[in-house]
């Protein structure tokens, strides 16, 4: 049970992280925002980490590295998709292949969970789907835009282009959905014999591959829109809830199967969606709410199991 109450607090945290980066990405380059969650998490971790202690060894450190490489790339693929593309694409594509891939490489490596916990893990396939917008005709499922344009539309400070003018987000939710796979598995296959050390060094490998690409774009991006006020302190805010629901999602893994924790973690389009509801007064349409109540159902099979 505390391996599922872990991995549900990733969730949320995840979700209330790309929520608030979302909004950040409306108003500075998403390669920024990212670093500046990505650095602020890097911290945390260094402070942290000598304070748990763990014995430091070259495989688990190798293992955060990769972490590293997968948080980077989900972060900063998810973040341009939301700020360019189609979010009712880009949300549950990323959110479906997070949970799909590391479940089924824990499968083939051998875990077995309980057949109840079986059909929960199914059903959470489809709840993650639904929640983020899935199957939706409408671009801005996850904006509530009466005009149809999202929310996240214009983070390198131009207006946005439009409904018809923007990219699917196919690429995009894709590469984020891998790279959030990866992240799983590396914090998975890292152990905690090493304490928070593996933690850390993804963090660090996070923050140098969005800090390239920031530092890449921030010559060629127009000033952000007038009005649209301060963003920094939102992007700082992402930091502390990515670090936050990394932390939790490693303790899950560590004492239960990776299976249950990955997919459960992915359901964080729940916690962004539910935050768009009560920050913004978006509504939540039929097909989420639909995937809300699948989401409920499938956490309660999963415990029973």
């Amino acid at each position: 049970m505390s391996a599922i109450l872990l991995a549900l607090g990733a969730a949320l945290a995840y979700g209330a992280s790309d929520f608030l980066g979302g909004r950040a990405s409306t108003r500075a380059h998403f390669a920024v925002v990212s670093t500046v969650g990505a650095g602020t998490a890097l911290l945390i971790a260094l402070v942290a980490a000598p304070l748990v202690g763990g014995t430091l060894s070259g495989t688990p450190l190798l293992w955060g590295t990769v972490s590293g490489v997968g948080s980077g790339m989900g972060t900063m693929f998810l973040y341009r998709g939301l700020a360019r593309a189609r979010v009712a694409v880009v949300a549950p594509t990323s959110g479906v292949l997070a949970a799909a891939l590391p479940a089924a490489v824990a499968i083939a490596l051998g875990e077995r969970p309980a057949p109840l916990a079986v059909v929960g893990l199914v059903l959470a396939l489809p709840a993650v789907w639904l929640i983020s917008g899935g199957g939706s005709d409408r671009s801005s499922a996850s904006d509530g835009s009466p005009d149809g344009s999202s929310d996240f539309s214009g983070s390198d400070g131009s207006p946005g282009d439009g409904r018809l003018r923007r990219p699917s987000g196919v690429i995009d939710g894709v590469l984020a959905g891998f790279g959030f796979g990866l992240l799983f598995l590396a914090l998975d296959r890292a152990g905690d014999s090493a304490g928070l050390w593996p933690l850390t060094a993804g963090q660090a490998m996070s923050f140098a591959l969005v800090g390239i690409v920031a530092l890449q774009t921030l010559n060629s991006v127009p000033a952000p829109r007038a009005g649209v006020g301060p963003w920094w302190h939102i992007a700082v805010a992402t930091g502390v809830l990515g670090s936050a629901a990394t932390l939790l999602f490693y303790a899950s893994t560590t004492s239960g199967l990776l299976t249950i924790a990955a997919v459960l973690t992915s359901l964080y389009p729940a916690g962004t969606i539910l935050l768009a509801r009560l920050v913004l007064d978006e509504k939540i349409s039929h097909r989420q709410g639909i995937g809300l109540a699948l989401a409920g159902i499938a956490v309660v099979l999963i415990a029973l199991g």
